[in-house]
């Protein structure tokens, strides 16, 4: 039995695994919090952001752009970030790239980016000028026009590489801001064009909840997996008889009321399934949805992938497989046959 156990158990620890890479892989992602247009002046991009699973150790980019100033040939400006939660490890100058040189000793007419920042005090200052502002406006490097129809997103003019230096709690999250001041970008009369800068915002969450919940049935443990931004309430996962053709999978999921969640299920087929010609009923507080259904034959298991609105209860109605319910049975049967044929044998 024990062997038994073992087998039944090991292709939801192989998923388990998987889902776990797959999860500190989705780190890295930076998803916008919703399209907007291009901003005016000097801004981040993403501004208005959400990084998901951050740990310790997470990289992420983000550009300093400028759009839709026309004329200028010089820009300073300051950005601020909390340097409690994240650590600027590079800087890349992107603005020389605007132009290609046809001499290469006049690299040195193109922006020049003369720049400090300090980790510490979470600051970046920066300035792009000329070494030689007349060969610049002789060859056509300068002044320079970002308009909306040749940099439709805006011009980068540094790429910054952070890393998190403290990753929020499992299911928590933190928020940092990107706050700008442009000292001054002039154009070519040494006069402000008065370019303002936009403050970037980025919310930082931590991992998800990932939980095992065992399933004792008909002898066997069984393993179902969920993975959420909410939180499962402890002892909240029932697996019940409905009728003599189905069973239900029943759980609870907390968090903030009225806060959008996601829930990651992974049922093992051994404990739950459904013939080839039904579907699956799932119902998140007493309403049917439609989630997203994926199985795996090799792994023996199928996930479930459901978004609701906090707090919430999820129903997965399902058959169990036929070789499970009919086991004692079966036993019964090899049983009384072999205890007839010893007996037989005695006479």
């Amino acid at each position: 039995m024990k062997k038994n156990l073992k087998i039944r158990n090991f292709p939801t620890i192989i998923i388990s695994m998987l889902m776990i890479s797959a999860i500190l892989y989705s780190a890295t992602t930076i998803r916008p919090a919703l399209a907007q247009e291009t901003p005016t002046g000097m801004f981040v991009v993403p501004q208005d952001t959400v990084l998901t699973n951050a740990q310790v150790g997470t990289h992420f980019d983000l550009n300093v752009s400028i759009a839709n100033v026309t004329g200028f040939v010089g820009i300073e400006w300051r950005l601020a970030w909390n340097a409690s939660l994240m650590n600027c490890t590079s800087i890349t100058e992107n603005l020389y790239k605007t132009v290609t040189p046809t001499d290469p000793d006049s690299q040195a007419n193109i922006w020049k980016l003369n720049l400090k920042y300090n980790n510490t005090a979470g600051l970046a200052y920066y300035a792009y000028t000329y070494q030689d502002l007349t060969l610049a406006v002789d060859n056509g490097y300068a002044p320079i026009n970002i308009t909306s129809s040749a940099y439709p997103e805006g011009l980068a003019s540094a790429i910054l590489n952070f890393t998190v230096t403290l990753a929020p709690p499992v299911n928590s999250f933190y928020d940092c801001d990107f706050t700008f001041e442009v000292v001054n970008v002039g154009d070519l009369t040494a006069q402000n064009l008065n370019v303002t800068g936009q403050n970037g915002h980025y919310r930082i969450y931590g991992p998800p909840e990932t939980s095992d919940t065992i399933i004792p049935f008909e002898g066997n443990n069984y393993t179902v997996t969920t993975v959420t931004n909410a939180s499962l309430v402890p002892d909240s996962m029932q697996f019940a008889k409905l009728n003599e053709s189905s069973y239900k999978l029943d759980f609870n999921l907390t968090g903030t009321d009225g806060a959008t969640a996601y829930v990651n299920v992974t049922i093992p087929k051994a404990l739950m399934t459904i013939n080839p010609t039904d579907t699956w009923t799932v119902n998140v507080n007493g309403t049917g949805t439609t989630p997203i259904i994926t199985s795996d034959d090799t792994l023996n298991v199928t996930y479930f992938y459901i978004t609701t609105t906090l707090s919430t209860n999820v129903e997965i109605w399902g058959t169990v497989p036929e070789y499970t319910m009919l086991f004692i049975p079966l036993l019964m049967a090899a049983t009384l046959v072999a205890f007839g044929l010893r007996r037989r044998r005695k006479l």
